[in-house]
C-alpha cells in the first residue's frame, strides 16, 4: 500500500489506523498537497494532503475553506463501515480535538491529546511520529482505555508525559509575554510568539475570541508559521486579505494558517489584517 501524509496529528494518525496503514507500507511525506495524479489514483491513500471530498478516491481531507467536511478520521470510519463502539468513541474524541480543541481541556492531565503532544516533542521525523502516533492509538484500543478519561502512566508513555509537563510549564512562562488587542468589531484578540507546542487553549482561557500564535522557527527546516484560531468565530473570511499579500494561506471556518513553506509576513502585518476585518 502507498500512503501520503503531510503531518502526524491525531486526525492523520487515527485515519491511518482505520485504513490499516502500517510500517510495511510505502509512507510518503509531502510538504504541500499530494500530486494531482496521486489524488486521482484510488490505489493511493492521501491523508490530510488534498482531495477534500474525494473519499471514493481514497482522499481523506477537510481543509476546503469553501465547504465544511468532517475530520479525516470520521470520513474514513464511515467509508470503511466499521461497527466498533470503542473505535467510534475514539473517532468522536479526535473530532472534538480537531474541530473544537478547547472542549477536551476539562480532562485532568494527562489527556490523550497531552500524550500525543508529548510524543511529538520526543520522537523525531514525520514518518516515525506518524507510526508512533498510531501505536498510541492502538494501545488505547487494545487496552479498552476510554479516550475521554485521564490516561494511565504506561511505561512507554512516561517520556511523553514528562515532555508535555515541561512544555506546559514553558507555555505558562511564555504567556507572560502575550499581547492583547481589541478588533474593529469588538473581538478580544490574543497574540503569542512561541517556539513550543500549545498556546491556543491558554489564550482562550484568558478570554480571547481569536488567537494568533506565531512560531518563527517551526518545523524542519525551521520556517515562520502563523496559526489563527477562533473560539467559534469565522476566521476563514480573512483568507482573501492574506492571499493578496502572499499565496498559500489556508484552513477552515475556525482555524487558518500561513503557507506550509513559511510566511514572509511580520506579526504586525498579520495583526493589522485581523484587527481591521474582524
Amino acid at each position: 500500500m502507498r500512503a501520503i501524509i503531510q503531518k502526524p496529528d491525531l486526525d492523520t494518525c487515527l485515519t491511518g489506523l482505520i485504513l490499516l496503514v502500517s510500517d510495511r507500507d510505502n509512507i510518503e511525506v509531502v510538504a504541500e498537497n499530494a500530486d494531482e495524479k496521486d489524488i486521482m489514483n484510488p490505489s493511493v491513500i492521501c491523508i490530510e494532503c488534498g482531495g477534500t471530498g474525494l473519499v471514493d478516491l481514497n482522499n481523506f481531507d477537510h481543509h476546503d475553506p469553501e465547504r465544511y467536511f468532517p475530520p479525516a478520521c470520521l470520513q474514513a470510519y464511515k467509508k470503511i463501515g466499521y461497527q466498533d463502539k470503542a473505535l467510534e468513541r475514539l473517532v468522536q474524541y479526535v473530532c472534538i480535538v480537531d474541530d473544537r480543541p478547547d472542549d477536551h481541556a476539562v480532562i485532568p492531565f494527562p489527556s490523550l491529546s497531552n500524550i500525543f503532544s508529548g510524543m511529538l516533542l520526543v520522537e523525531k521525523g514525520i514518518k516515525n511520529q506518524f507510526l508512533k502516533g498510531m501505536d498510541i492509538l492502538k494501545r488505547l484500543l487494545n487496552d479498552y482505555i476510554d479516550p475521554f478519561s485521564t490516561m494511565p502512566s504506561l511505561p512507554e508513555w512516561t517520556d511523553y508525559i514528562e515532555a508535555k509537563k515541561i512544555n506546559i510549564n514553558k507555555i505558562e512562562e511564555i504567556m507572560k509575554k502575550a499581547e492583547f488587542y481589541r478588533s474593529k468589531g469588538g473581538l478580544r484578540i490574543g497574540f503569542l510568539e512561541s517556539h513550543v507546542i500549545g498556546g491556543i487553549g491558554t489564550l482562550y482561557k484568558a478570554g480571547c475570541d481569536v488567537v494568533v500564535v506565531y512560531n518563527p522557527l517551526f518545523g524542519e527546516p525551521p520556517r515562520p508559521k502563523f496559526t489563527i484560531a477562533s473560539n467559534g468565530k469565522n476566521v476563514v473570511k480573512l483568507l482573501p486579505f492574506f492571499d493578496k499579500m502572499e499565496k498559500g494561506w489556508g484552513g477552515r471556518q475556525t482555524i487558518i494558517g500561513s503557507p506550509k513553506t513559511g510566511s514572509i509576513l511580520k506579526p504586525e502585518e498579520v495583526l493589522e489584517i485581523i484587527m481591521k476585518n474582524l
